[in-house]
């Protein structure tokens, strides 16, 4: 997967967040539910930090929007799997905030992010002079006082448009960031609170009946401590399927917790047939398990 990055930090990002955005421009796979179907949008990243990232994508989403997104860092092997929000949208752009990222995606991100500071961090002095041959050499030099002479009007020449094109560029500059912190500030205080869990329906449906109703699943990430300990194990999940088949609530019922946080993640995006009960869709109680086995 081609990559092309810059080390300059993104503007908008380090003046006031703690944790600085790096310029970033990779393929990206984003995933989104909308009416309970999967819809992959292909798209790139425009910047990366270890609290989100900056996408252009080929459709609109909306703010408040879950989403699943796959993308591959510059000199790592492992691609970045995320469930994020999107958080901001300005002409086409979005920012998405991630959310449950697992700690060996977490490690990935800090990892490509600490890296690309070192690299900017890199003082000019540290690197060595170019030789110059002695065919080279430039002349003998001018006296001093023609020196400073030539170097004033040369100077005096061009020190009205090196000022005004600098004056511009930091408005420009400062005016971009403003517009972004407050876009970010207006759009987060409006994005509508998490709904509050209602109460559970008293339908009990068996696990077969439902497996059978499935239409959509996500297989959980092996979590990477279990995997390098040769660990393998079951998680029983309760869950609360809506009347439109989207998993709505769920619970840990038993299980080793390695595993539970990517359980529930892989969970959240199943899709099941709506249960009909008299002709009409209704929401339901389950369990689900799932199973974590590594290949042989």
């Amino acid at each position: 997967m081609s990559a092309g990055t810059s080390p300059a930090l993104a503007s908008g990002f380090t003046t006031t967040r703690k944790v600085p955005r790096y310029k970033l421009t990779v393929p990206l796979r984003l995933t989104v539910l909308r009416s309970g179907v999967p819809d992959d949008i292909p798209g790139r990243t425009l910047e990366i930090g270890e609290g989100g990232v900056g996408v252009a994508v080929a459709s609109q989403l909306l703010l408040g929007e879950s989403v699943r997104v796959e993308f591959l860092l510059p000199q790592m092997t492992t691609p970045v799997r995320a469930t994020a929000v999107v958080r901001y949208q300005r002409e086409g752009n979005f920012g998405l905030q991630f959310l449950r990222l697992p700690v060996e995606q977490q490690s990935i991100i800090r990892y490509w992010t600490r890296r690309e500071a070192d690299v900017q961090l890199v003082a000019p002095g540290s690197f060595p002079s170019p030789t110059i041959s002695p065919a080279e050499q430039p002349a003998a030099p001018l006296p001093l006082a023609c020196t400073i002479e030539a170097q004033t009007k040369h100077t005096s020449r061009k020190s009205p448009i090196l000022v005004l094109v600098a004056s511009a560029v930091l408005v420009a500059a400062m005016l971009g960031w403003w517009h972004w912190q407050k876009g970010w500030a207006d759009l987060e205080a409006n994005v509508p609170a998490q709904a509050s869990e209602s109460t559970p329906p008293q339908l009990q449906v068996a696990p077969d009946e439902m497996r059978r109703r499935l239409t959509h699943e996500v297989r959980p990430e092996y979590p990477e401590a279990a995997r390098q300990a040769s660990q393998q194990g079951k998680v029983v999940i309760d869950a609360v399927v809506s009347a439109t088949g989207e998993v709505a609530q769920t619970k840990i019922v038993s299980g080793d917790p390695v595993f539970a946080n990517a359980a529930l993640e892989a969970v959240r995006w199943w899709r099941y047939e709506p249960y009909l009960l008299s002709g009409q869709a209704v929401p339901v109680e389950t369990t689900i398990t799932v199973d974590f086995r590594l290949k042989n």
